[in-house]
């Protein structure tokens, strides 16, 4: 495997972990909480007390590996360009009458 720029950790976890996590979405806790602290001890002691919260009854081990000192770039979330919404006449009536029966 060869890492690239984009790549930002690595999170190596024992089956407990993975036991209530999907990957990805160890991914997106993760990058959260280091985009809150910054500090990837305290990372995996966050995973680790997710897990527990999620019911895990394995054992609970997760190393990290950073590949970066700077924490995660925030991952902007674009919204749908608004829709308007618009209604005949005609078809407010045809509504009506479908709604009264």
């Amino acid at each position: 495997m060869t890492l690239t720029k984009e790549d930002e950790f690595l999170i190596i976890g024992s089956d407990g972990i993975w036991d209530v996590f999907r990957s990805q979405n160890a991914v997106d806790f993760a990058r959260r909480r280091l985009q809150e602290h910054n500090n990837v001890k305290l990372c995996c002691k966050d995973i680790v007390n997710e897990a527990k919260k999620r019911g895990a009854t394995d054992n609970l081990t997760v190393v990290m590996v950073c590949f970066h000192s700077e924490p995660p770039p925030a991952i902007g979330v674009q919204r749908p360009s608004r829709v308007r919404r618009s209604i005949s006449a005609e078809g407010l009536q045809n509504l009506k009458f479908l709604l009264q029966g």
